[in-house]
């Protein structure tokens, strides 16, 4: 029995030779096969009718291999797939929305005040707001440089007036240019 199951391990490795897999059919059908492998007694059987078949065409190698080489190989679809896909994507929506409804929950508030007395109210916000504009001069005076060039430019506008008499007087060279070339022709 031992030499059986250094034999069977050989098999599904698949590294028996063709004599040790004879040795193997012809003890699972002995009939004298321990309870431990009835379950391959039914596989050893199956085995021994196949070997026995026989494919009677003689171009089915031929249409095998024309097959192959041409990549003509069956497309395995599972139907049933897409249709999981699809409700897994639903149910896992409507989880996200009862978690974030549960999260953000914004029927079940009302608006209420953190400070009890108007006074105190009034206090702490005026407090906030004259650290945020304290905070705002303070970035704004890192500016004052920006406000000078600003001004420096304002006063080159009338340089850019003078600009547009430069081109002026350059479009009447132009014309004085064309009135030379036509007296001269």
């Amino acid at each position: 029995m031992h030499e059986i199951e250094k034999l069977l391990d050989k098999y599904f490795e698949g590294e028996t030779s063709l004599p040790e897999e004879n040795q193997l059919r012809e003890f699972f059908a002995s009939g004298n096969v321990p309870e431990r492998w009835k379950n391959l007694e039914g596989y050893f059987g199956y085995v021994i009718l196949e070997k026995d078949q026989q494919i009677n065409d003689p171009g089915f190698d031929d249409k095998v291999m024309s097959a192959i080489k041409e990549g003509k190989l069956a497309q395995l679809t599972d139907l049933r797939r897409p249709w999981v896909y699809w409700m897994a994507g639903v149910a896992a929506s409507i989880l996200i929305l009862i978690a974030v409804f549960v999260k953000f929950d914004p029927f079940s508030r009302g608006i209420e005040d953190t400070y009890k007395d108007p006074q105190t109210a009034y206090l702490e916000a005026r407090k906030i707001l004259l650290y945020v504009s304290s905070k705002f001069n303070q970035g704004t005076r890192n500016l004052e440089p920006v406000t000078a060039l600003e001004t420096g430019l304002s006063e080159l506008k009338p340089v850019s007036t003078y600009n547009k008499a430069v081109n002026e007087v350059k479009r009447l060279n132009e014309v004085e240019k064309v009135e030379k070339m036509i007296t001269n022709n």
